[in-house]
């Protein structure tokens, strides 16, 4: 540095850049404009370095400027230090804004049949130096790996037992399944009364328990007892057990979405509890290329800018 004691290096980048400068424009006054310095400033870092390589890297007289063959030589170690310090500057800065790196993405198994594929996809095209880490988990697992930094962030379903920041998701709404030959499967719309007696497919309240209570609160609601005849898990494997006939069961529309022979999706009235849906994330912050991540989930799921997060 300018002005250090002379024990100190001064094969900084910024001096070697100064070099570089007036060797490709054989012209002091020029090299100096270039680098946004005064002419003695320039020239002084060029004393400086010539002094710490122990040589002299330029010829000067009335006629102008030259390099010596110990600058010639140097001139090109010179330009590719001061080329990757420029490189290993924008990658930092990438790295700052998110858009190299990688992204541990923990999801449950329903909301990947949402919006999820097609964000991740998009990600990966547009920062195509971030690697992306997809990782399943259920609910709690996912607040678990948050709280314990194993992913960075996590698209799961509240409430949140643990103190984690979110942003939340549209719902997820729930439709009926039944098998495709079952007598209600002909009415466009299912009245909860219609299922009075009914075999009953649902998630362990261990999984989720507030919708759980909100589903049989529906129930009960209508004056009916649900006939739960199995606890199911993952939503899927409910779908598999309707086709074969077991029972029938609320799925979400994201699961609904993608058919499967043999079984009938129809809204119900009135209407089963939704699935709430967060993107969370750990405090005090969330990582760069998890923020990329969830400007890309928003912009498709049509909330445009990032609101205020929530705890």
């Amino acid at each position: 540095m300018i002005g250090s004691s002379h024990q100190e290096a001064v094969l900084d980048i910024r001096t070697l850049a100064c070099f570089v400068a007036v060797a490709e424009d054989l012209h002091f006054r020029r090299a100096a404009e270039r680098m946004n310095l005064t002419q003695p400033a320039l020239s002084q870092r060029i004393r400086m370095l010539e002094g710490e390589v122990g040589t002299d890297l330029f010829e000067r007289d009335r006629r102008g400027v030259a390099l010596t063959p110990a600058g010639a030589a140097f001139l090109g170690p010179a330009r590719e230090a001061v080329l990757h310090a420029g490189m290993a500057k924008a990658e930092a800065l990438r790295a700052v804004r998110g858009e190299v790196g990688r992204l541990r993405l923990g999801f449950t198994p329903i909301a990947f049949y949402g919006v999820l594929p097609e964000a991740v996809q998009a990600f990966r095209a547009r920062y195509a130096q971030v690697d992306v880490d997809l990782i399943e988990m259920s609910s709690p697992l996912l607040e678990a790996a948050l709280a314990s930094g194993d992913i960075d962030l996590g698209v799961l379903h509240p409430p949140l037992s643990r103190d984690l920041l979110f942003h939340s998701l549209p719902d997820e709404p729930f439709v009926l399944a039944l098998p495709a030959t079952h007598r209600l499967a002909e009415q466009p719309v299912i009245r909860v009364v219609d299922l009075a007696g009914e075999p009953l497919l649902v998630a362990p309240r261990a999984i989720g328990p507030s919708i759980y209570d909100r589903v049989i609160a529906l129930f009960r609601d209508e004056g009916i007892s649900p006939r739960i005849v199995q606890e199911v898990t993952p939503m899927t494997t409910l779908v598999g057990l309707v086709a074969a006939g077991t029972g029938l069961g609320f799925v979400t529309s994201g699961i609904a979405r993608a058919a499967r022979p043999g079984v009938a999706y129809r809204p119900v009235l009135p209407p089963p509890p939704s699935l709430p849906t967060a993107a969370a994330w750990r405090p005090p912050a969330l990582s760069a290329s998890g923020e990329r991540f969830l400007e890309i989930v928003t912009g498709l799921v049509g909330q445009g800018d990032l609101p205020e997060w929530t705890s």
